[in-house]
């Protein structure tokens, strides 16, 4: 605290404060050479006349696919089922099959992801 009289005699008292008025000299910008890596959905569409009653599933790994347990795929139309993964990176690998009723695996060789809209045709 400081005092300080006044003409008066009387006794003012003034409460010093500590603050910075000063303004920052520039705002805070993402560092240089870093890019954001560009995201896409990522859409699985297998083609299977698999029964009144039966499901789709598929199992994998990448783009939280596991292979110990399936992710039921959509039902669209005309024995299409859809599975998608919003915001994956551009350069994702992923390894799937698909199996009816999460139990009866597709046959052939595991499929590989080659761009955003993949199409199968399995047989089972």
């Amino acid at each position: 605290m400081h005092t300080s009289k006044t003409d008066n005699r009387k006794v003012v008292t003034k409460k010093r404060t500590n603050v910075n008025k000063s303004r920052p000299d520039t705002i805070k910008k993402p560092a240089t050479g870093i890019s954001k890596q560009k995201s896409k959905t990522l859409s699985v569409i297998a083609k299977a006349n698999i029964g009144f009653g039966n499901r789709l599933y598929i199992r994998g790994n990448g783009c939280g696919l596991s292979w110990d347990k399936g992710i039921a795929m959509k039902y669209t139309k005309d024995d299409r089922w859809q599975w998608e993964r919003k915001n994956t990176p551009s350069k994702t690998n992923l390894e799937f099959k698909v199996l009816i009723n999460d139990e009866i695996w597709s046959m052939g060789e595991n499929y590989t992801v080659s761009n955003k809209n993949n199409e199968i045709c399995p047989t089972f």
